[in-house]
């Protein structure tokens, strides 16, 4: 009965969170402020001070957006002003809804990858051009655009429901190690499909499933006698450009001009092999693969297929904890850094809203994206204004410039990307590091890599997370188990073997389990205790000295219940966050036999949701109250205080805790 009036009263919470806004004016009103961010921050904006810094910030996170949108779109298999689109629409959205000050949403390498294999599964793609048209025979299959859009729809769906149920507590199960192996899983995938591009190969064979990776590796390095000489010069002199430019020439020209706005290399390349290709004829002498049509003018709108949606669901939901955990980290990170609020739920609000508004037009999924936030960061962003700027800077480009990138390599746009997956492959030097501090947190960071890269994306993923809840339970499985005692000239217990100058009293032992008590640690537990219980017994703490105090007044009410014993074993529960009915029976199963031995047990801070559960369970008809205390110095003062009233004197009952009763109890009787 109970369960069910806290199930009610928390729907009925829920439920009230929903129709408050409408019961007032004053609640519309912020209900209103909350939805939309905009109203609260654009009428108080500095035009004075911030304008000019947006204007700049935005324009040069803009500028990263053209060659990384195009380049992107070809990774998520699709036409190159789709990369723009991207980078426009779902992101102008954003403004409107977004909490973050400084995050600069638009395309990303591991969404964009992901979205290409959902494309490549459900959609007909050319082999070796993505511009050619379906042959008749493939007229029943959707297009990349048509799949890409559904799922579009279904990320902002999934975030959608997320938001209404408060579900972004899930990302925490991302770990920093886990997403970390994830990415570079991912950007392994990515590298190698950029091989065939960057090495102008022709007719490679298009592997699927699981390991899938290791035959298109071996496929490109048996055709790389095929390879195009001049799509490799290209690809080469595009990677030295960007890599010296970057790391060499961007922080000269820093210090001396002392600017923090950096040289878009990416597009210094795409600019300058364009034209290199144009002038030369590249394509139709060297046989180099070229961008070719990019329209001009504004896409048109159109509806999403419902009808893809469940094919595609799966990959929509991983692209969207995906999205939602690394949005939600950078942006917490960056709202911490520069003190301003950041909400969290919103931010889900947001994101789904972005990826619906989006998925009707031609559009890809839409991410954070680390590297175009700090170069805005560090351009001197200021609000959400600079996207603003950002998203017209790219409109511009789309609208008037896009026809004269028709002569840009593909082979550039790979080297571009490949530059930019630098930083992720870069992360596997970390884990020698890594697995000094932890080794657990090392073991999920290789699991969530080798299964990304010799299973797939989507499954890889999967895999982790269930690794990573496979250690968390593993580790309260065999959690660690101290002997504590009294820290010399304090009233604080620590654990005796990372303290020297610790004090052990005669004939108490002070035992401590690190984890909550629940079913599937039990019997660890009771291991634990009996471990505990050896040690002390061979140690010279095991027996007390009698001493006899004269005229001695007892300060505490159990004292002259039932004589005491004089060997005393203090449980501290302050390890127990919570406890279920079979924790519960294992107290009273240590209880009993510790009692069996001559021992006294004390249970001392113990939190309030464990207190409650032994009320539940009449746990305190088994065990007195009077052998709980609030803090340890309580539980061992009393102990000392029995042991020079009573000495040695045993008590005449103790409690058995009937372990087969209680197991047959809790069993079906068919």
């Amino acid at each position: 009965m109970i369960v069910f009036l806290k199930i009610k009263n928390i729907l009925k919470r829920e439920l009230d969170r929903y129709y408050e806004p409408f019961t007032s004016c004053s609640n519309f009103k912020t209900f209103l402020f909350n939805l939309f961010p905009i109203l609260g921050w654009l009428p108080s904006y500095n035009w004075k001070n911030d304008l000019t810094a947006d204007i700049v910030g935005g324009i040069t996170v803009g500028v990263l957006q053209i060659p990384q949108g195009i380049a992107y779109a070809i990774l998520s298999r699709q036409e190159p002003i789709v990369g723009l689109y991207t980078s426009i629409f779902p992101v102008f959205i954003y403004i409107f809804f977004g909490t973050s000050k400084h995050a600069s949403l638009g395309t990303f390498a591991v969404v964009a990858l992901m979205t290409g294999l959902a494309v490549e599964r459900e959609a007909y793609i050319p082999s070796d051009n993505l511009n050619s048209t379906l042959l008749p025979g493939d007229q029943e299959l959707p297009s990349p655009i048509d799949v890409s859009c559904a799922l579009v729809l279904g990320v902002g769906l999934v975030q959608f429901m997320m938001g209404v149920f408060r579900l972004q507590f899930l990302t925490t199960y991302l770990s920093d190690q886990l997403i970390a192996g994830f990415t570079t899983g991912s950007a392994v995938h990515v590298l190698v499909s950029q091989f065939k591009e960057l090495f102008g190969m022709r007719g490679l064979v298009k592997h699927s499933g699981p390991g899938y990776l290791i035959r298109n590796v071996f496929d490109i390095i048996m055709n790389m006698p095929n390879a195009n000489l001049m799509c490799c010069a290209i690809s080469f002199v595009t990677m030295v450009l960007l890599q010296c430019g970057k790391e060499f020439v961007n922080p000269v020209v820093k210090r001396k001009l002392k600017s923090n706005i950096p040289i878009p290399w990416e597009l210094v390349a795409v600019i300058l092999t364009t034209i290199f290709v144009a002038l030369t004829n590249a394509n139709d002498v060297y046989n180099v693969k070229i961008v070719n049509k990019i329209p001009t003018g504004l896409p048109e709108l159109s509806l999403p297929q419902p009808s893809l949606i469940p094919r595609v669901l799966p990959d929509a939901i991983s692209i969207a904890v995906v999205v939602v955990a690394v949005h939600l980290s950078l942006s917490k990170m960056l709202a911490k850094k520069y003190q301003y609020d950041l909400d969290a739920g919103q931010e889900l609000y947001a994101l789904s809203f972005t990826a619906i508004g989006g998925s009707f037009f031609p559009t890809f999924p839409t991410s954070i994206g680390l590297g175009r936030t700090m170069v805005g960061v560090e351009s001197g962003v200021k609000t959400q204004m600079a996207t603003f700027f950002s998203c017209l800077f790219v409109l511009s480009v789309s609208l008037y410039f896009g026809r004269f990138l028709e002569t840009l390599p593909m082979c550039v746009l790979s080297a571009i990307i490949v530059v930019a997956l630098k930083s992720m492959l870069w992360k596997l030097g970390d884990l020698p590091g890594l697995w000094r501090l932890s080794k657990i947190d090392c073991c999920i960071w290789m699991v969530a890599f080798f299964a990304t890269v010799l299973v797939d994306v989507s499954e890889g993923l999967i895999i982790a997370i269930s690794f990573a809840l496979f250690t968390t339970i593993l580790r309260e499985q065999y959690p660690k188990w101290h002997l504590l005692a009294n820290v010399k000239d304090t009233d604080e217990f620590r654990d005796t073997q990372h303290y020297q100058e610790v004090i052990f009293i005669k004939g108490i032992c002070i035992f401590r389990f690190d984890a909550p008590l629940l079913f599937h640690n039990i019997e660890c537990f009771k291991k634990c205790v009996e471990k505990a219980y050896e040690s002390w017994k061979s140690s010279p703490e095991f027996n007390s000295v009698y001493q006899n105090i004269q005229n001695f007044q007892p300060h505490h009410p159990g004292l002259h219940r039932d004589p005491i014993l004089s060997r005393h074993f203090v449980i501290d529960c302050s390890g127990f966050t919570f406890i279920d009915l079979m924790g519960v029976s294992a107290l009273k199963e240590v209880f009993s036999d510790l009692r069996k031995k001559q021992v006294q047990v004390y249970f001392a801070s113990a939190k309030i949701p464990v207190r409650d559960m032994f009320e539940k369970c009449n746990f305190y008809d088994f065990v007195s109250k009077e052998n709980f205390y609030p803090t340890l110095r309580d539980a061992t003062g009393i102990a000392r205080l029995r042991q020079n009233k009573f000495g040695f004197i045993d008590t005449p009952r103790a409690p058995e805790f009937d372990e087969v009763s209680n197991v047959t109890n809790n069993l079906p009787n068919h």
